[in-house]
C-alpha cells in the first residue's frame, strides 16, 4: 500500500526540516571549501548530512517552499483556494522553520545562524551570547 505523501504530514515536516538541515550545513560547509584542499573537500562533502525519505517527501516539501516563497514575496494567494493538503503542508513548514530556527538561533548582532542553542559566541561575528538565568 503507497503512503500519500501529501497527506502524511508529519514525513512533510521530517523532509523540510532535512532540506533545512542541509542547507544549513552546505552553507557552513561552503565557507569551510574556499581554503580546503581537493582530498579534504571530499571529505567535507562526505559530512552533509543524508535524507532518509522518499523522494516525493522531498519533491512536496520543495512545492511547499515554492508557495511559501511566493506568499512572503508578496503574490496573493487565494488560501481559499488551496486543498486542504496543501494547507496542512503550510502549516507542517511553519513547524519545521520553528523548529530549525530553535536549534539555529539567529545571532542578534550579525544575523548568522548558529550551530546550535547553546554557543556561547557568534560562529561569524564573535558576538558574546548571554544566557538567561532561571
Amino acid at each position: 500500500m503507497a503512503i500519500d505523501v501529501c497527506r502524511d504530514t508529519e514525513g512533510v515536516r521530517m523532509a523540510l526540516e532535512e532540506i533545512f538541515e542541509q542547507d544549513f550545513a552546505r552553507a557552513r560547509l561552503k565557507r569551510e571549501m574556499a581554503q580546503a584542499a581537493d582530498e579534504t573537500l571530499e571529505r567535507m562533502e562526505q559530512r552533509l548530512p543524508g535524507r532518509t525519505l522518499a523522494w516525493g517527501y522531498y519533491r512536496f516539501a520543495y512545492y511547499l517552499l515554492h508557495v511559501d516563497a511566493q506568499r512572503s514575496a508578496g503574490i496573493p494567494i487565494e488560501f481559499a483556494g488551496l486543498a486542504a493538503f496543501e494547507a496542512e503542508g503550510l502549516l507542517a513548514l511553519d513547524r519545521a522553520r520553528a523548529g530549525f530556527e530553535s536549534r539555529h538561533p539567529a545571532c542578534s548582532a550579525c544575523g548568522a545562524r548558529q550551530q546550535n542553542r547553546f554557543s556561547v559566541e557568534c560562529h561569524a561575528c564573535g558576538a558574546k551570547f548571554h544566557r538567561k538565568k532561571g
